[in-house]
Formats: structure tokens, C-alpha cells, sequence
């Protein structure tokens, strides 16, 4: 509650003992009148009634401690100065996810609840999970929501919450919300095309919003050989060795961009595949276009353990990626479905986080005997419902479409 006193700011224009009372009611600012107002001491409780013609009538005062701290919670989510307000875009946010449930309700999906508690987690080495007891937090539901597909499943989809550890900037908290869905029997285009389908559905669904900064689809698809090729003058064929991909970048006269990232110049066979490559993909993301979401497709085998092999490009596997405004959106992958080839890329992924000194984890076994009773042909999508929405709202910082960001809490 702001006391603007009319007879010192404006003596002309403004009747004596009149004042402006300044009102923030939920996120919006209201201007309210008052002819005399009683004196009020420090730490008191007012209130008061609004008549038709908004002058306060009624005013009650009472001595309540209240201490009011502007970057505390009373303004943390209607900060009065920010249009929208955070608790506009919570408003939106949960509108957009009440769109999200139905439109796969409308394409017959059954939504499924799958535990955040498993007793074997992800076990890609960039992903470090929670460990609580003997048991992990979920980084993703897919094993689980692969093994309904075993039994039978056929169009499913889940808005889970996913936990990973060391996740913390501007993109990233780590507690998040993922939409995760798969189609059995359907190949990967079909869930590219749920996408744009489904963005379209949900921005529609919003009253009194107009999203006119985003393109309407369908949006631009490219292979990520040809981004490589046209920004960095690397020609891979995804079965590169670390040692050959550090050639290539050699040879392309990319070799300042690993001195830069790495502080070194010595590179050998110690170095990482997926660390050289994401230096590499990093300097291309820059470039990659800000207002028109783009998908990237065809990765090399070595970066995505749950994808198949292309069997005509045996160095790529099927897998897409979504990105907007420098933003990872969505991950999906035509799934693999053998077992014996799924332990051994589980393996590799062991022995890898073993070589950066990572924590072993177990193998979810489970998982792995549901695909040797049998994973039908299918495609899945993780998309990063909390990205999306900092997408759609217009927003920089993930904080903004949260309730809580981790160091809110």
C-alpha cells in the first residue's frame, strides 16, 4: 500500500487532506480515493471498503505485526512492474498445460502415471540423477512407459515431473515438467507432426492472448551432417573415433574452437566424443535460427543409446531434436526395440561414466526383459514443458513460468 499525499506533490491541482491510494489487488494496480485519512501507526493492519464511485469508506485499523519485504513473497509472483506479471504467466502456464491434456485426449491417448521413484535410473553420463535410499528419482519416465507399450499400450502420454541433479541456469531447474508421449507402430514424422499440431491447439485454447512471435508450422526440418557441413566444413559420417572427429576439426580449420573450450591443444584419444562433439554442436546452436523452431534430425549413433540405427546410414540412428530462441525443446527418438543391442549400448554407457568418474549406477533389468518379450516398432517425444511455455509466453528465465525456482526454495 502506497500514501501519495496530493498536497505536497501537486498543491493546485488536489483539494487539501486528499489523498491517492496505490493498490495492487492479485497482479493489477489500482487507483482508489480518500478524502481524510486517520493517522495509522507503524506495523498496523488496515482495512477497508470501496464504495461505487472507488473512494475508501469503512477503514478499520488494528495492530497487527506485519513486516513487508519487497523481494519477498508478497510481490515475488505480481511484481507490479513486470507486464506480465509472473502471476499472469502461472496463469497461462497452467492453461496451456490444460491444453496440452486435451488435445491427446482428442487423439484418443491414454494418459498414464508411472513412479518417480525407480530403483534404476537413466544411465546416460551427461544425466545425473537423484538418489534417495536405495532408490532414484526419475530423469525421464520412458523405460516404465516403454514397457506399457510391451504390454499392449499403444497411444500413451504422461506430464511428469523429472528430477535431474546440477541442472541450474537460465533453462534449467532441477525439478521439471516433461510431456512425454509415444505412438506404437507410427514412425517419427508422426510425432514431429504432433508437435506442430499440437503447439497450434494450445495457443488457440489461451483467451485474450495473442502469440503473434510464433510461426505457424509446418517449420523447417534439416540433418545435423548438413548443419555441420554448412557452418563448420566437417563432413561426418557418425561412426567418427574421437581421434578422427578431432582430425576432421582440424582439418576444417575449426581447431581455435576446441582451444578455446578445452584451454588446451594437446588432443588425444583420453579426450571425450560427446565432450569434443557438444563443443562443436555449441558453436553451431549459435547460429541456428532465433524466432523459427527448427528441427534437427539424424544424430550420430554415439550421442543417443535409446534410438535405432538407420539402416541405410548405419553411423546415425533416429533421432530429432526441436529447438526455438537458442532452446533444446523436445528429444525423440524412432525407438530401439532390441534387447541384446540395448545392454550393450547400456554397457557403453557405464564404461563411460566410469572414465569421467562418475558414480556407477545399476541397470534397470526390467526394462531390458520387457524388450526381449517384445518392444513393438514405435516412435516416442520428451518435450520440456517448462521450455515450451518460456517459448510461448515470451520469457528468458525459467524462474518466471515456475510456482518455485530451486534457489526460491
Amino acid at each position: 500500500l502506497e500514501l501519495i499525499d496530493k498536497n505536497k506533490s501537486d498543491e493546485n491541482s488536489s483539494p487539501k487532506n486528499k489523498f491517492e491510494i496505490i493498490i495492487l489487488i492479485e497482479d493489477q494496480i489500482y487507483q482508489l480515493k480518500i478524502k481524510k485519512f486517520p493517522k495509522i501507526p507503524e506495523g498496523a493492519f488496515v482495512s477497508f471498503n470501496i464504495d461505487t464511485n472507488f473512494f475508501v469508506e469503512n477503514i478499520k485499523i488494528e495492530q497487527i505485526p506485519f513486516y513487508f519485504n519487497p523481494n519477498g513473497d508478497v510481490t515475488r509472483w505480481r511484481r507490479p512492474s513486470k507486464n506480465p506479471s509472473r502471476m499472469m504467466l502461472l496463469r497461462m502456464r497452467y492453461e496451456l498445460i490444460y491444453g496440452i491434456r486435451e488435445w491427446f485426449f482428442k487423439k484418443e491417448f491414454i494418459e498414464t502415471e508411472t513412479p518417480f521413484l525407480v530403483k534404476a535410473p537413466s544411465l546416460e553420463p551427461q544425466i545425473s540423477p537423484f538418489k534417495t535410499g536405495s532408490e532414484f528419482l526419475i530423469s525421464s519416465p520412458e523405460f516404465q512407459m516403454k514397457r506399457l507399450l510391451v504390454g499392449g499400450f499403444e497411444k500413451i502420454f504422461q506430464v511428469a515431473r523429472c528430477y535431474r541433479r546440477d541442472e541450474i541456469g537460465s533453462q534449467h531447474n532441477p525439478e521439471f515438467t516433461m510431456l512425454e508421449w509415444y505412438r506404437s507402430g507410427e514412425k517419427l514424422e508422426v510425432l514431429i507432426n504432433d508437435i506442430e499440431q499440437l503447439v497450434v491447439y494450445i495457443i488457440e485454447k489461451v483467451k485474450g492472448k495473442k502469440f503473434k512471435h510464433v510461426p505457424l508450422p509446418p517449420w523447417p526440418r534439416v540433418r545435423l551432417r548438413d548443419l555441420f557441413k554448412e557452418h563448420l566444413g566437417i563432413v561426418l559420417d557418425g561412426q567418427e573415433t574421437v581421434e578422427k572427429l578431432i582430425e576432421k576439426t582440424k582439418n576444417s580449420g575449426n581447431e581455435e574452437i576446441l582451444k578455446k573450450m578445452t584451454k588446451s591443444s594437446n588432443y588425444d584419444s583420453s579426450h571425450d566424443y560427446e565432450n569434443i562433439f557438444y563443443i562443436l554442436w555449441n558453436e553451431i546452436e549459435k547460429n541456428l535460427p532465433k524466432s523459427i523452431p527448427l528441427f534437427v534430425y539424424e544424430w550420430p549413433s554415439r550421442l543417443s543409446s535409446l534410438a535405432r540405427f538407420f539402416s541405410e546410414n548405419p553411423g546415425f540412428v533416429d533421432r530429432v531434436e526441436l529447438y526455438v530462441n537458442s532452446m533444446e525443446i523436445a528429444n525423440g527418438y524412432g525407438e530401439l526395440t532390441n534387447s541384446v543391442e540395448q545392454r550393450l549400448r547400456f554397457e557403453e554407457n557405464l564404461k563411460r561414466r566410469n572414465s569421467l568418474g562418475l558414480d556407477s549406477l545399476p541397470t534397470d533389468e526390467k526394462f531390458l526383459t520387457s524388450l526381449e518379450h517384445g518392444l513393438p516398432n514405435c516412435s516416442g517425444m520428451a518435450l520440456g514443458v517448462d521450455r515450451l511455455i518460456m517459448w510461448l509466453c515470451n520469457v528468458n528465465h525459467i524462474r518466471e513460468v515456475l510456482c518455485f525456482s530451486s534457489d526460491e526454495i
